[in-house]
Protein backbone atom coordinates (compact mmCIF):
# COMPACT_ATOMS: atom_id res chain seq x y z
CA UNK A 1 0.00 0.00 0.00
CA UNK A 2 1.20 3.46 -0.91
CA UNK A 3 1.08 5.47 2.52
CA UNK A 4 -0.47 9.01 1.73
CA UNK A 5 -0.61 12.34 4.19
CA UNK A 6 -3.00 15.00 3.71
CA UNK A 7 -2.09 18.33 4.13
CA UNK A 8 -4.70 21.43 4.65
CA UNK A 9 -5.87 23.95 6.50
CA UNK A 10 -9.05 23.39 6.25
CA UNK A 11 -10.43 20.16 8.06
CA UNK A 12 -13.35 19.66 5.94
CA UNK A 13 -11.63 19.69 3.01
CA UNK A 14 -9.33 16.86 4.87
CA UNK A 15 -12.19 14.99 5.56
CA UNK A 16 -13.80 15.16 2.46
CA UNK A 17 -10.36 14.22 0.34
CA UNK A 18 -9.73 11.31 3.31
CA UNK A 19 -13.57 10.34 2.80
CA UNK A 20 -14.35 10.68 -1.20
CA UNK A 21 -11.53 9.34 -2.59
CA UNK A 22 -11.31 5.58 -3.26
CA UNK A 23 -8.23 4.90 -1.51
CA UNK A 24 -8.44 0.61 -2.00
CA UNK A 25 -9.31 0.35 -5.02
CA UNK A 26 -5.66 2.49 -5.95
CA UNK A 27 -3.48 0.63 -3.86
CA UNK A 28 -3.32 3.83 -0.87
CA UNK A 29 -3.93 4.43 2.76
CA UNK A 30 -4.45 7.21 4.14
CA UNK A 31 -1.40 7.17 7.15
CA UNK A 32 -1.78 10.78 8.84
CA UNK A 33 -2.94 14.34 7.93
CA UNK A 34 -2.35 17.95 9.19
CA UNK A 35 -3.10 21.56 9.06
CA UNK A 36 -0.21 23.30 8.12
CA UNK A 37 3.42 22.84 6.87
CA UNK A 38 4.88 22.55 10.15
CA UNK A 39 2.20 19.72 11.50
CA UNK A 40 3.23 18.17 7.96
CA UNK A 41 6.84 17.71 8.76
CA UNK A 42 6.34 16.23 12.08
CA UNK A 43 3.28 13.87 10.73
CA UNK A 44 6.02 12.42 8.15
CA UNK A 45 8.53 12.31 10.51
CA UNK A 46 6.39 9.24 12.20
CA UNK A 47 4.67 8.00 9.28
CA UNK A 48 7.32 8.20 6.43
CA UNK A 49 4.37 8.59 3.67
CA UNK A 50 5.18 7.86 0.19
CA UNK A 51 2.62 10.36 -1.50
CA UNK A 52 1.74 14.18 0.09
CA UNK A 53 -1.48 15.87 -0.89
CA UNK A 54 -1.51 19.35 0.14
CA UNK A 55 -2.79 22.93 -0.17
CA UNK A 56 -0.61 25.58 -0.75
CA UNK A 57 -1.48 28.96 1.34
CA UNK A 58 -1.60 27.06 4.52
CA UNK A 59 -0.81 29.44 7.81
CA UNK A 60 2.89 28.62 9.91
CA UNK A 61 4.53 26.97 6.42
CA UNK A 62 2.74 27.18 3.06
CA UNK A 63 2.93 24.11 0.73
CA UNK A 64 5.88 25.39 -1.14
CA UNK A 65 8.07 25.34 1.93
CA UNK A 66 6.74 22.28 2.80
CA UNK A 67 7.41 20.66 -0.51
CA UNK A 68 11.03 21.49 -0.59
CA UNK A 69 11.86 20.37 2.64
CA UNK A 70 10.08 16.91 2.20
CA UNK A 71 11.76 16.70 -1.21
CA UNK A 72 15.49 17.37 0.40
CA UNK A 73 14.65 15.07 3.86
CA UNK A 74 12.67 12.05 2.05
CA UNK A 75 14.43 11.68 -1.87
CA UNK A 76 11.74 10.00 -3.82
CA UNK A 77 8.46 11.40 -2.15
CA UNK A 78 6.15 12.40 -3.95
CA UNK A 79 4.28 15.56 -3.85
CA UNK A 80 0.80 16.50 -5.36
CA UNK A 81 -0.66 20.20 -4.69
CA UNK A 82 -4.31 20.90 -4.69
CA UNK A 83 -4.67 24.45 -5.87
CA UNK A 84 -7.33 27.18 -6.85
CA UNK A 85 -7.16 29.43 -10.47
CA UNK A 86 -5.59 32.51 -8.88
CA UNK A 87 -2.57 30.08 -7.29
CA UNK A 88 -1.88 29.47 -10.75
CA UNK A 89 1.87 30.66 -10.78
CA UNK A 90 2.33 29.06 -7.04
CA UNK A 91 1.74 25.86 -8.74
CA UNK A 92 4.11 26.39 -11.62
CA UNK A 93 6.99 27.30 -9.32
CA UNK A 94 5.79 23.67 -7.77
CA UNK A 95 7.01 21.75 -10.53
CA UNK A 96 10.17 23.93 -10.77
CA UNK A 97 10.80 22.64 -7.16
CA UNK A 98 10.15 19.17 -8.01
CA UNK A 99 6.42 18.99 -7.07
CA UNK A 100 5.36 15.89 -9.29
CA UNK A 101 1.61 17.44 -10.06
CA UNK A 102 -0.93 19.59 -8.58
CA UNK A 103 -4.92 19.74 -9.39
CA UNK A 104 -7.03 22.80 -9.83
CA UNK A 105 -10.05 22.87 -7.32
CA UNK A 106 -12.66 22.26 -7.27
CA UNK A 107 -11.70 19.37 -8.79
CA UNK A 108 -13.79 16.36 -10.40
CA UNK A 109 -14.93 13.09 -9.07
CA UNK A 110 -12.47 10.41 -9.94
CA UNK A 111 -9.93 13.35 -11.01
CA UNK A 112 -7.43 12.90 -7.90
CA UNK A 113 -7.56 8.73 -8.02
CA UNK A 114 -6.60 9.29 -11.71
CA UNK A 115 -3.56 11.75 -11.09
CA UNK A 116 -2.28 9.51 -8.01
CA UNK A 117 -2.72 6.42 -10.21
CA UNK A 118 -0.76 7.78 -13.24
CA UNK A 119 2.06 9.32 -10.98
CA UNK A 120 2.40 6.29 -9.38
CA UNK A 121 2.73 3.42 -12.12
CA UNK A 122 3.49 5.32 -15.05
CA UNK A 123 7.00 6.54 -15.90
CA UNK A 124 7.09 9.16 -19.24
CA UNK A 125 10.68 9.17 -19.30
CA UNK A 126 11.16 5.56 -19.35
CA UNK A 127 10.48 3.95 -22.89
CA UNK A 128 7.72 1.21 -22.39
CA UNK A 129 5.15 -0.54 -24.73
CA UNK A 130 1.85 0.30 -24.43
CA UNK A 131 0.79 -3.43 -23.05
CA UNK A 132 3.47 -2.89 -20.14
CA UNK A 133 2.18 0.56 -19.35
CA UNK A 134 -1.03 -1.18 -18.91
CA UNK A 135 -0.20 -4.08 -16.88
CA UNK A 136 1.84 -1.56 -14.56
CA UNK A 137 -1.06 0.69 -13.90
CA UNK A 138 -3.68 -1.83 -13.33
CA UNK A 139 -1.95 -5.14 -12.14
CA UNK A 140 -3.89 -8.00 -10.98
CA UNK A 141 -3.00 -11.42 -10.64
CA UNK A 142 -4.34 -14.45 -12.41
CA UNK A 143 -4.93 -17.68 -11.48
CA UNK A 144 -1.90 -18.87 -12.48
CA UNK A 145 -0.16 -16.88 -9.62
CA UNK A 146 -2.42 -18.13 -6.69
CA UNK A 147 -2.04 -21.15 -4.83
CA UNK A 148 -5.13 -21.51 -2.95
CA UNK A 149 -7.81 -23.68 -5.15
CA UNK A 150 -10.78 -21.39 -3.60
CA UNK A 151 -9.11 -18.07 -4.84
CA UNK A 152 -8.40 -19.61 -8.11
CA UNK A 153 -11.92 -20.71 -8.56
CA UNK A 154 -13.15 -17.46 -7.60
CA UNK A 155 -11.15 -15.85 -10.14
CA UNK A 156 -12.32 -18.33 -12.42
CA UNK A 157 -15.91 -17.39 -11.72
CA UNK A 158 -14.91 -13.43 -11.96
CA UNK A 159 -13.73 -14.36 -15.76
CA UNK A 160 -16.52 -15.93 -16.67
CA UNK A 161 -18.93 -13.68 -15.12
CA UNK A 162 -17.53 -10.12 -15.22
CA UNK A 163 -19.80 -8.78 -17.77
CA UNK A 164 -23.06 -9.59 -15.20
CA UNK A 165 -24.76 -6.11 -14.35
CA UNK A 166 -25.82 -8.00 -11.09
CA UNK A 167 -22.38 -9.60 -10.17
CA UNK A 168 -22.15 -10.23 -5.92
CA UNK A 169 -20.01 -11.76 -3.88
CA UNK A 170 -23.02 -13.82 -2.59
CA UNK A 171 -23.41 -15.29 -5.68
CA UNK A 172 -19.90 -16.02 -6.07
CA UNK A 173 -19.31 -17.46 -2.87
CA UNK A 174 -22.41 -19.79 -3.07
CA UNK A 175 -21.50 -21.06 -6.47
CA UNK A 176 -18.18 -22.29 -4.40
CA UNK A 177 -20.31 -23.57 -1.16
CA UNK A 178 -18.23 -21.27 1.13
CA UNK A 179 -19.80 -18.17 3.12
CA UNK A 180 -18.75 -14.59 1.53
CA UNK A 181 -16.84 -13.93 4.40
CA UNK A 182 -14.07 -16.77 4.01
CA UNK A 183 -14.13 -16.83 0.18
CA UNK A 184 -13.45 -12.42 0.80
CA UNK A 185 -10.68 -13.14 3.37
CA UNK A 186 -8.69 -15.79 1.23
CA UNK A 187 -9.06 -13.83 -1.92
CA UNK A 188 -7.63 -10.64 -0.01
CA UNK A 189 -4.66 -12.30 1.46
CA UNK A 190 -4.19 -14.02 -1.74
CA UNK A 191 -4.46 -11.32 -4.46
CA UNK A 192 -4.23 -8.38 -2.26
CA UNK A 193 -7.33 -6.95 -3.49
CA UNK A 194 -10.95 -7.31 -2.15
CA UNK A 195 -13.36 -9.49 -4.88
CA UNK A 196 -15.16 -6.20 -5.78
CA UNK A 197 -11.68 -4.16 -6.54
CA UNK A 198 -10.45 -6.84 -8.42
CA UNK A 199 -13.71 -7.38 -10.33
CA UNK A 200 -13.39 -3.55 -11.29
CA UNK A 201 -9.78 -3.79 -12.17
CA UNK A 202 -10.75 -6.82 -14.64
CA UNK A 203 -13.35 -5.10 -16.03
CA UNK A 204 -11.46 -1.98 -16.74
CA UNK A 205 -8.83 -4.13 -18.10
CA UNK A 206 -11.39 -5.77 -20.71
CA UNK A 207 -12.86 -2.18 -21.43
CA UNK A 208 -8.91 -1.04 -22.04
CA UNK A 209 -8.56 -3.77 -24.48
CA UNK A 210 -12.19 -3.16 -26.03
CA UNK A 211 -10.92 0.63 -26.87
CA UNK A 212 -8.25 0.17 -28.67
CA UNK A 213 -11.34 -0.68 -31.61
CA UNK A 214 -11.55 3.08 -32.90
CA UNK A 215 -15.40 1.96 -34.12
CA UNK A 216 -16.61 1.12 -30.89
CA UNK A 217 -18.57 3.35 -28.93
CA UNK A 218 -17.97 3.93 -25.07
CA UNK A 219 -21.14 3.01 -24.26
CA UNK A 220 -21.00 -0.29 -25.84
CA UNK A 221 -18.05 -1.19 -23.96
CA UNK A 222 -19.42 0.44 -20.85
CA UNK A 223 -22.29 -2.39 -21.58
CA UNK A 224 -19.85 -5.31 -22.95
CA UNK A 225 -17.99 -4.99 -19.31
CA UNK A 226 -20.90 -5.12 -16.94
CA UNK A 227 -21.85 -1.42 -16.52
CA UNK A 228 -25.01 0.30 -17.23
CA UNK A 229 -24.05 3.55 -16.03
CA UNK A 230 -21.72 5.08 -18.38
CA UNK A 231 -20.76 7.99 -16.44
CA UNK A 232 -20.20 5.74 -13.67
CA UNK A 233 -18.25 3.71 -15.99
CA UNK A 234 -15.96 6.89 -17.01
CA UNK A 235 -15.43 7.65 -13.71
CA UNK A 236 -14.26 4.70 -12.82
CA UNK A 237 -12.16 3.92 -15.72
CA UNK A 238 -10.36 7.29 -15.11
CA UNK A 239 -9.37 6.38 -11.78
CA UNK A 240 -7.71 3.53 -12.63
CA UNK A 241 -6.25 5.21 -15.30
CA UNK A 242 -6.16 8.79 -15.29
CA UNK A 243 -7.41 9.83 -18.43
CA UNK A 244 -11.15 9.28 -19.73
CA UNK A 245 -12.26 6.40 -21.90
CA UNK A 246 -12.51 8.18 -24.97
CA UNK A 247 -9.63 10.00 -24.55
CA UNK A 248 -7.80 6.58 -23.92
CA UNK A 249 -9.47 5.40 -27.21
CA UNK A 250 -7.64 7.98 -28.83
CA UNK A 251 -4.04 8.30 -27.52
CA UNK A 252 -3.61 5.62 -25.21
CA UNK A 253 -1.89 6.01 -22.09
CA UNK A 254 0.93 8.22 -23.38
Amino acid sequence: MTKVLIVDDEKYVRMGIKAETDWTLIGCEVVGEAANGVEALEVAETTKPDLVISDIRMPKMDGIELAEKLIDKYPGIKVVFLTAYNEFEYARKAIRIGVSDYILKPFQDGELEGVIQRLLHLHPNLPAKETELENELISIKGKNEIANRYVQSAIEYIEKNYTDTNFSVGKLAESLSVSEGHISRLFKAETDNSINNYLTKYRIKKAMDYLKDINIKVYEVAEKVGYQDIAYFSNTFKKLTGKNPSDYQAKGLQ
